[in-house]
């Protein structure tokens, strides 16, 4: 005979087996009662607040799981009579609880939207989510739980929060649209995800897949007190963003309610920044592309400023680290702050701030319509192109359509340089400034960087360019420039001209290539130059060289920049030991009677020389 164990056990089981009999066998009964059926309907109006609309009466379903399926749900507020729903579903399936409808009850554990469509606010360019009515059990149930927060901001009673159990929540291809947006493409769309929230109290993640503005992004999200989070108080979040132009993390405490708050590290990754421009701002961005971009922070702010500490920033082959914030006060926000850069790339900054157009019609400046700008910027090293540069001390700002970058201090070619770029917008047409003061510069190194094989003095020298004009492109602007360049430099040499070859040449009395005297160096003890910069063409005031035989050569007339066409006078100055004297022997005041004339024009490519006849 079986033992006293095994009996008990034979006992409970078949105990069990009759309790799952009646539950199936009574289930059916039950739902093919009203008390189901329309209590479904009044739950989910409970819980939203909203006013649940069904086209067809709920389809009870007991096998495999216990659960209502309803066709065509539409949530709406009470008094938006002729207003679009909020909410719609094709269908939406709830798993109910067996053991509660056993009690003539309705529990929800889970909520399948399908196709759901959410219809968003949109109020000064702001979208939405609707109020959600204040008498429906979330919304009761987040005003509770801000009364414990009045209570207490610092440490909310939080064994005092509302408990009850709340659903998970999965949505099955659903969309987000604006509110009347008939003619616009969805906000979101293919959005598939899970809330699993077991219960008020508790704990919530967020799972999600979507399609944002053409590019597939997948969202993760936890929060430890997310009833908190509702009603206005801090909370530890977690969040994760993925997609192709762009992976964002965060993780530490926030608060939506209101003002908001934002405390804790962020973390994000893009390829290509400009193609994150063009996929948030949704439009095409000028010019050539802007490079990868990387950012890690600890962030402290609200919905008027957040403030990055600690920042770790790289863009393309720079990185940099300091601080800076986020103003959100005036019409457009403002990044302010102080970077430190290893390396930096003035290049790809100026292209940031303002890339070049593709087209006349596109808009040089974007960030000047969306951004301003005040940062302070600092490296060890720079690059612009081929010049390398060290010790730079920056300006970088874009406010109110004006663009700049102003370097106050950098070493590059052994000496001092400055410069200044100042790009705006004046009577509807682009302007820009530029500004350049060098000092003590060894020329050769310079020549070499910027590949001028000839004409620029191998010698110590110093200049300053200031030109403004008008234009979107560099010739543009240099073909409606005025302004000023002056340079000085020491003893060296200016490669590409050989005297001798030129006097044989000068002395036949014929024009010649300017190319068939490049053979050679031009030993100087100085050279100076001085022109002034008026529609686009430079006029000299003062061009010589001072040769180590003691003569002096200069050069007059004008450059203009449209067609780069040349008109220049020149003539050789015999020493100052050979100017004539009268008959008591002294010096006759004046310039020397020159030892050749000359005249070059032809274009910049092709320069050519023409004797002056000396009678």
């Amino acid at each position: 005979m079986p033992s006293p164990a095994v009996k008990k056990s034979i006992w409970a089981l078949a105990i069990a087996a009759l309790i799952a009999v009646v539950v199936i066998l009574c289930l059916p009964i039950l739902a093919s009662t009203q008390i189901v059926r329309d209590s479904v309907a009044q739950q989910v109006s409970a819980w939203s607040g909203y006013r649940v609309r069904l086209d067809d009466a709920p389809e009870i379903r007991v096998w495999p799981s216990f659960k209502a399926v309803l066709n065509d749900v539409v949530l709406s507020n009470w008094n938006g009579d002729g207003q679009p729903a909020v909410m719609e579903a094709e269908r939406v399936e709830i798993d109910l609880s067996a053991l509660a409808a056993l009690r003539g009850e309705v529990v929800f554990t889970k909520i399948r939207l399908v196709r759901p469509v959410v219809r968003l606010d949109e109020s000064g360019g702001v979208m939405r989510i609707p109020a959600i009515p204040k008498w429906g059990k979330l919304a009761q149930s987040v005003e509770a739980t801000r009364g414990l927060i009045q209570a207490n901001p610092a440490e909310p009673d939080t064994s005092a929060l509302p408990n009850d159990s709340f659903a998970t929540v999965e949505i099955v291809d659903g969309r987000v649209i604006v509110l009347n947006g008939v003619n616009r493409p969805p906000v979101l769309s293919s959005v598939t995800g899970t809330l699993n929230w077991p219960a008020l109290d508790r704990s919530a993640t967020l799972s999600a897949k979507g399609i944002w503005h053409g590019e597939s992004i997948a969202v993760e999200a936890s929060s430890e007190e997310p009833l908190i989070m509702l009603a206005g108080g801090k909370t530890n979040v977690s969040l994760s963003v993925n997609s192709a132009p762009l992976t964002l993390s965060f993780k530490g405490q926030a608060d939506i309610v209101g003002n908001a708050f934002l405390h804790g590290t962020l973390e994000s990754a893009a390829p290509s920044l400009q193609r994150v421009l063009e996929w948030t701002l949704l439009e095409d961005w000028p010019g050539s592309t802007i490079k990868a971009a990387k950012l890690k922070s600890t962030i402290t702010g609200d919905a008027t400023r957040v403030k990055f500490e600690n920042a770790e920033f790289n863009l393309g082959d720079s990185s940099a680290r300091g601080v800076f914030d986020i103003a959100f006060t005036d019409p457009h926000p403002t990044v302010s702050g102080t970077l430190a850069f290893n390396a930096l790339d003035l290049g790809v900054l100026l292209n940031t701030l303002a890339p070049e157009p593709d087209t006349a019609a596109t808009p040089a400046a974007p960030w000047a319509r969306d951004l301003n700008f005040d940062l302070r910027l600092s490296a060890n090293e720079a690059t612009a192109g081929s010049v390398s540069m060290t010790d730079i001390a920056a300006t970088a700002q874009v406010r109110d359509g004006l663009v700049s970058l102003d370097i106050s201090d950098a070493t590059a070619f052994g000496g001092m340089l400055q410069l200044g770029i100042r790009l705006d917008r004046v009577e509807g047409h682009d302007q820009a400034e530029l500004r350049i003061t060098a000092e003590n510069l060894n020329g050769g190194a310079m020549a070499e960087k910027l590949h001028l094989t000839s004409f620029m003095p191998r010698a110590p020298g110093s200049f300053s360019v200031f030109l403004k004009g008008k234009g979107e492109t560099l010739d543009e602007i240099l073909e409606t420039s005025d302004g000023s360049i002056s340079a000085s430099f020491g003893e060296g040499t200016v490669p590409g001209l050989n005297l001798e070859s030129f006097r044989e040449h000068n002395d036949k009395g014929s024009f010649f290539p300017l190319t068939e005297i490049a053979d050679g160096e031009l030993a100087i003890d100085g050279a100076e130059l001085k022109a002034t910069l008026a529609g686009g063409i430079a006029w000299i005031d003062t061009a010589e060289a001072k040769l180590e035989t003691g003569e002096t050569i200069t050069l007059g007339g004008l450059i203009p920049f449209a067609g780069r066409g040349i008109a220049l006078s020149g003539s050789i100055l015999p020493p100052e030991s050979d100017k004539p004297v009268d008959e008591n022997g002294e010096e006759v005041s004046g310039e020397s009677d020159p030892r050749e004339t000359f005249f070059i024009g032809g274009s910049w490519n092709a320069p050519f020389i023409a004797p002056f006849l000396i009678e």
